[in-house]
């Protein structure tokens, strides 16, 4: 890829520099060049994607994470999120949330895993550490969303738990940052906006648990069903906030109504 810019840039000052028609046979085989290396270059990135998708099932766990025993880190993180309580009082809460509780049960695993060992011993190039902490952060997310959206025994949600489970979304985010941060010199591999990105739907679910009451989520409401997979649908939204335990049914039905007509 960054060949690929490279030689953009090039051809790019050469157009510019090139407008008779002695030179337009030359400048259509270097546009012909710069279109092939770029599409070179996006078949990479498609492979390299699929290569991480498949380095970090065999590493970290992948699609039995709801058949599995915990040994790997993403199997590990599910059943975490699955035993926790989040109808919580505030003496409880004060123990659940903990520090050192947290990063014994929840991140410790994900950092004594084979790929956060590789990337400290400095064997991966920065643009791959980038693709695997997005990986990794799309993963958790769909653990968390499976765990609150579709386990068989639906978790219970109050004001307490709510911050409980954002505080735990927030370590997961700072843990796969951490991974690509003073990586490289470049935007590209420093940049983590991409990995915040993959925890937007987690964010949402954690957004609607904390509201004081439904009717609040139509000052953030935005258009559901729109095909956006960074937004949760508007089913989900209602299955999120049915798990607030304070929440009537009546009201949750109510703001669904008017989200669906947005």
């Amino acid at each position: 890829k960054a060949l690929s810019n490279l030689f953009a840039d090039l051809v790019d000052e050469q157009l510019e520099g090139e407008q008779d028609n002695i030179h337009a046979k030359k400048t259509s085989m270097l546009t012909f060049a710069k279109d092939e290396l770029a599409s070179h270059a996006r078949s990479y990135h498609n492979l390299l994607k699929q290569r991480v998708r498949a380095l970090v099932s065999d590493l970290c766990g992948a699609d039995d994470l709801f058949d599995c025993d915990g040994k790997l880190c993403l199997q590990n993180l599910r059943l975490f999120v699955e035993n926790e309580v989040y109808n919580l009082n505030a003496s409880s809460f004060r123990s659940m949330e903990d520090e050192e509780r947290l990063d014994a049960e929840m991140i410790a695993p994900i950092r004594r895993s084979q790929i956060f060992e590789e990337i400290g011993r400095d064997k991966c190039d920065g643009v791959v550490v980038l693709q695997m902490a997005e990986e990794m952060s799309l993963r958790s997310t769909e653990i968390i969303l499976s765990v609150l959206l579709k386990s068989e025994h639906c978790k219970e949600f109050n004001d307490w738990g709510a911050l409980l489970l954002s505080k735990q979304v927030r370590l997961l985010q700072n843990t796969f940052s951490s991974l690509v941060l003073g990586l490289g010199d470049t935007d590209e591999v420093c940049n983590t906006s991409t990995i915040l990105t993959q925890f937007n739907r987690a964010n949402q679910a954690v957004s609607i648990l904390q509201l004081e009451k439904p009717s609040d989520w139509l000052m953030f409401a935005y258009k559901v069903d729109g095909g956006d997979d960074t937004n949760l649908t508007a089913d989900e939204i209602k299955k999120v906030m049915s798990l607030r335990v304070d929440f009537s049914e009546e009201a949750i039905a109510t703001v669904c109504s008017q989200i669906s007509a947005i």
